[in-house]
């Protein structure tokens, strides 16, 4: 039943409004200014499965208060997330947006956390505020997005993962949430994802299959040559190996000068090699290494991402490397075109021995080459090309499947395998 002290009537008017025939895939545009003190937020056209969804959330926050929404990729999780935010903030409420990183990040153990007083203490506040009475979350309405066909989290024990899914906290008995499905529509690409999700043998059609590296190259970021590389585009992998090897292959193509960059290390300067960012210490000194491409003529640059995070840009940001600038990377933001100067930035290393507990520091870019990732580091990206490799060599439950819904067509994927029919590692307890 819904809440008495929530404005139905208005918030169904609200979606009314908004409801059309069109595909949820599509954000509306608003082109006129709104000046208003308190401007409205533009709430996303939402299709017949996702309007009951918001409509319940928004109605019943009060008296149901932690809900997640379930559905495979495609069916619009995220988007239905966009205009359930949108519906509170124009209500008045305070909203809090918490993306999942999309590299692997150790759960720490609140104990260990609450022992670190001068390391975590604005941390320790904040839980405390938020865990001032005995209600779930501190009383908090969560609305979560989940998909269970998806990598688990990361964990040292490899054992305790499936423990650790959001599918055990959803489940929870002590703090229950409301489960809502969106229905996996019937097209060629949703049904062939739903395969991959939950299928111990994958079958590859013909059509997606390509016979060497080189062509899946070529598929995925373009004549090299001639060309900037297609920079919505990325080869993926499940060995870090691999990785590195994809890069260098890919630089070795590109036609151009190489720009060798040095790391500072206690204010020596430590000479690099041309191969990936990587870092060894031995013999007392660190050996920085990073290589990039570049023509002048052409304004041909490569694909590189953040380590770190930079000037409000988020780990994992992909680039456009596009000339060096005295101590500074000139970038471009692939996702919005932005202009970023990446300069060195401070990081520590760990000590050479066991027994000194010493740290060292270097004056190092923040990037690495990302032509190719990892499939654990793509999660939470979109891709208009997407090449696959070694797919046969996934280890974990929803690897493949993270892998190929990093697209949404059948004409945007290769891979590049002997063998079209592919084991698939999943955990049906989780499905």
């Amino acid at each position: 039943m819904p809440c008495p002290h929530c404005p139905q009537e208005e918030i169904e008017a609200v979606l009314a409004v908004k409801m059309s025939q069109s595909s949820f895939e599509e954000f509306p545009v608003s082109n006129e200014a709104d000046n208003t003190e308190h401007a409205m937020e533009v709430i996303p056209t939402l299709n017949q499965f996702q309007q009951p969804i918001a409509l319940e959330i928004v109605n019943n926050w009060k008296m149901q208060k932690l809900h997640y929404i379930e559905g495979i990729s495609g069916t619009g999780k995220t988007y239905l997330l966009n205009a359930i935010c949108g519906l509170f903030k124009n209500f008045s409420l305070n909203i809090e947006i918490i993306s999942p990183c999309p590299f692997p990040r150790e759960h720490k153990s609140i104990l260990k956390i609450l022992s670190n007083h001068d390391v975590f203490l604005e941390e320790i506040d904040k839980l405390k505020r938020a865990m001032q009475n005995d209600k779930p979350f501190g009383g908090k309405a969560i609305v979560m997005a989940a998909d269970f066909g998806q990598l688990l989290p990361f964990s040292l024990n490899f054992n305790q993962k499936v423990k650790n899914s959001l599918k055990h906290l959803a489940e929870n008995l002590v703090a229950p949430f409301k489960k809502h499905v969106l229905p996996t529509p019937t097209d060629d690409w949703s049904q062939f994802m739903y395969m991959v999700r939950q299928t111990p043998k994958i079958v590859i059609p013909d059509a997606n299959v390509v016979s060497s590296l080189d062509e899946l190259i070529d598929f995925t970021f373009g004549p090299l040559y001639t060309e900037i590389p297609n920079l919505n585009g990325i080869i993926l992998t499940p060995k870090k190996a691999d990785v590195e090897y994809i890069n260098l292959k890919i630089m070795d193509q590109i036609k151009g000068k190489d720009l060798v960059f040095e790391a500072k290390l206690n204010t020596r300067i430590i000479r690099s090699d041309l191969s990936l960012h990587s870092m060894t210490l031995s013999f007392e000194f660190l050996y920085a290494r990073l290589s990039f491409s570049v023509d002048s003529k052409h304004e041909k640059g490569c694909i590189v991402a953040l380590d770190e995070p930079f000037e409000g840009l988020q780990k994992g940001t992909r680039l456009l490397f596009e000339d060096l600038n005295g101590n500074h990377l000139c970038c471009k933001v692939i996702e919005t075109g932005k202009d970023v100067d990446i300069s060195r930035v401070k990081r520590l290393i760990g000590s050479s021995g066991k027994s000194n507990n010493t740290q060292q520091s270097v004056l190092q870019f923040p990037v690495s080459l990302n032509f190719a990732s990892t499939i654990h580091g793509s999660q939470g990206k979109s891709f208009e090309k997407l090449g696959l490799y070694k797919l046969n060599e996934c280890f974990e439950h929803g690897m493949i499947y993270t892998a190929i819904s990093r697209v949404r067509r059948f004409e945007d994927y290769k891979v590049f395998t002997e063998d079209t029919v592919i084991e698939n590692k999943i955990e049906q307890s989780l499905l």
